[in-house]
C-alpha cells in the first residue's frame, strides 16, 4: 500500500497572492436570507424588524415588538458556461433559523421602551458551481517549471529522497518530477518535457459559509434604535480541479483537491434614526473577521510521454493552519415612507480590503455595493418586494495567482470577476402573530477564468443563478 504522506507548514510558507484569493472567497457573500430581506435586494439597514436585516444591521432587532420563531428555505439552481454548453447545480438548503425575544412596555412613550435579544443561524454564501471549460495553452507545465527555477532552481537531488517532507520543495515540483514532466538542465534550471497545445479545465465546488449571531438592541423613544451583535462565522469549503493539457498523442493530467474549514469571530453595531414618522436613517458597522482554519490538499498527477505512462510515486496529502483576516463591512441606507402603503430603500454596503501583513499593501480592491429595495401593500397584511443590486469586483484587474516556490498547494486556477448583480421580487402576508413570505431571485456574473498563473488568455465564463424562498414566522 502506498504511504501517504501529512505534512504540516506554518502559514508564512503562503505567498500573498493566494492569500488575496482565499480572502476574495469568504468575502463576496451571497444575498440569502429571509424571502422579505431577499425579495427587497437586503435593502434593510433603515428598515429592520427581519431577522436577517438585524443580521446586517443589529438595531434593527429593536423594531420587534413581538416575540417570533422564524425559519428559511430556499432552492438554489446554479448554471454557468463558457459557450454552448452549460453546467447546472441545484442544491436545497435552510438559510436562516432566528429565535427573538422582545421585552419592553408597549405604553411607554419615553426612555428605553424596549430591549430585544436574538439568537440567528444564517447562510453567507453556497459554494455551489461546477465550470467545465476547454482552451488553449493552459500553462500548467509552464507553471511548474516557473516554480522549480524559482530561488535559482531547484537541484535534482533535493527532488528525490523523500521530497514531501522537504519545507523548501512545492509539491507542484515533485509531481512534475515524478512523472518527467520536467527536465533539468544546466544550472539547476528545468524545462517542459514537451509542448502541449490544447487542454481542459474542471472544478466543482461545494460547502458553505454559515454565520451564528447573538444581538441586543434596545427601542428608545421609538426615535433612537442601537443595537450590539456578536458573529461566529463557520467554513466548508470543498474544491475539486483537473486540469488537462495534450496533443491528442501525448498528454498530462494534474486533480487537485483543497479542503478549507474554521471558525471566526467579528462584532457588530448598528443605529436606526427616526426623525420622523416617515423617515428611517440607518447605518452599522461591522469589524474585519478573523477565522482561524484548518487546510487540507491531495494531489495527484498522471502523464502519457512517448507512448509511457507515468504516476507519481506516492499520493500526496498534506494539512497546514493558518489565518485569515475578511474585509470590515460598513452600511448606510435612508428608507422612506409611500404614502403610507410601503417603503423604499437605498443603500450602499462598504468592504475595506485588508493589508497583507508581509507586504504592507492590498493586492484586493474594496468593495461597493448599492442596493434598491421597495415594498408596497397591495391589500390589508399582503406586500409585494422588488429590489436590485450591484457589487462591484474584489479584485484588482488581471490578478495573478503565484504559488510559493514551497508550496503544498497544487490548485493552481483562479479568477476575475467582472461584477455580480442582483433582481428579485417577492410576496408576502403579515399579521399580528403569522409571517408568510416567498421570493425569486435572479444573479448574474461573468467571470475571467485563468487555469494557472503562465495562462496568459482567460476562458469567459458566464455564470446565472435561480433562487426560490419561503420563510414561515410566528409571532406571540
Amino acid at each position: 500500500m502506498k504511504k501517504i504522506l501529512l505534512i504540516f507548514l506554518c502559514a508564512y510558507y503562503l505567498s500573498p497572492i493566494i492569500y488575496c484569493q482565499d480572502v476574495q472567497r469568504f468575502a463576496e457573500h451571497d444575498l440569502m436570507g429571509t424571502a422579505r430581506y431577499v425579495g427587497m435586494g437586503g435593502a434593510m439597514t433603515a428598515i429592520g424588524g427581519d431577522p436577517s436585516a438585524a443580521m446586517d444591521n443589529p438595531a434593527g432587532l429593536a423594531l420587534y415588538r413581538h416575540c417570533e420563531i422564524a425559519t428559511t428555505i430556499d432552492l438554489t439552481i446554479d448554471r454557468t458556461r463558457q459557450t454552448e454548453d452549460s453546467y447546472q447545480r441545484n442544491r436545497f438548503s435552510v438559510p436562516n433559523v432566528t429565535g427573538i425575544v422582545a421585552w419592553g412596555n408597549p405604553n411607554k412613550q419615553r426612555g428605553m421602551i424596549y430591549n430585544n435579544f436574538m439568537f440567528s443561524y444564517n447562510r453567507l454564501t453556497n459554494f455551489n458551481r461546477e465550470i467545465v471549460a476547454q482552451a488553449t495553452d493552459l500553462g500548467m507545465v509552464s507553471t511548474i517549471c516557473n516554480i522549480t527555477n524559482d530561488r535559482g532552481g531547484l537541484s535534482e537531488d533535493r527532488l528525490q529522497n523523500q521530497p514531501w517532507y522537504d519545507d523548501q520543495v512545492a509539491w507542484l515540483s515533485i509531481l512534475g518530477y515524478e512523472t518527467y514532466l520536467i527536465n533539468p538542465t544546466e544550472n539547476n534550471q528545468w524545462i517542459p518535457a514537451t509542448d502541449f497545445t490544447e487542454g481542459s479545465l474542471s472544478i466543482s465546488e461545494l460547502g458553505n459559509y454559515d454565520q451564528y449571531t447573538f444581538a441586543w438592541a434596545s427601542n428608545i423613544s421609538n426615535q433612537w434604535y442601537i443595537g450590539l451583535g456578536l458573529n461566529i462565522p463557520t467554513i466548508n469549503y470543498t474544491k475539486h480541479v483537473s486540469i488537462i493539457e495534450t496533443d491528442r498523442i501525448q498528454s498530462a493530467e494534474l486533480k487537485s483537491m483543497y479542503h478549507i474549514s474554521g471558525v471566526g469571530v467579528n462584532g457588530s453595531v448598528g443605529l436606526i434614526y427616526r426623525p420622523f414618522q416617515s423617515l428611517r436613517i440607518g447605518a452599522s458597522f461591522q469589524t474585519p473577521t478573523v477565522i482561524k482554519l484548518s487546510e487540507q490538499t491531495e494531489s495527484d498527477m498522471y502523464t502519457t510521454l512517448n507512448g509511457q505512462k507515468y504516476e507519481q510515486l506516492t499520493p500526496a496529502s498534506g494539512v497546514i493552519s493558518t489565518e485569515l483576516v475578511a474585509p470590515l463591512r460598513t452600511s448606510f441606507s435612508i428608507a422612506g415612507q409611500i404614502y403610507n402603503r410601503g417603503m423604499i430603500a437605498l443603500q450602499y454596503d462598504y468592504a475595506h480590503a485588508p493589508k497583507d501583513q508581509k507586504l504592507g499593501i492590498s493586492p484586493m480592491k474594496d468593495i461597493h455595493t448599492l442596493r434598491i429595495g421597495l415594498e408596497l401593500q397591495a391589500y390589508r397584511g399582503l406586500f409585494i418586494n422588488a429590489g436590485y443590486v450591484y457589487e462591484s469586483s474584489f479584485l484588482k484587474e488581471e490578478p495573478i495567482w503565484l504559488l510559493a516556490y514551497n508550496d503544498i498547494r497544487t490548485d493552481m486556477d483562479y479568477r476575475y470577476t467582472d461584477n455580480t448583480q442582483y433582481a428579485s421580487i417577492g410576496l408576502g402576508y403579515r399579521s399580528q402573530s403569522v409571517v408568510a413570505q416567498i421570493a425569486y431571485q435572479y444573479r448574474w456574473q461573468h467571470l475571467h477564468q485563468y487555469a494557472s498563473e503562465m495562462h496568459m488568455t482567460p476562458m469567459e465564463i458566464f455564470t446565472t443563478t435561480h433562487r426560490f424562498v419561503a420563510t414561515l414566522a410566528w409571532r406571540f
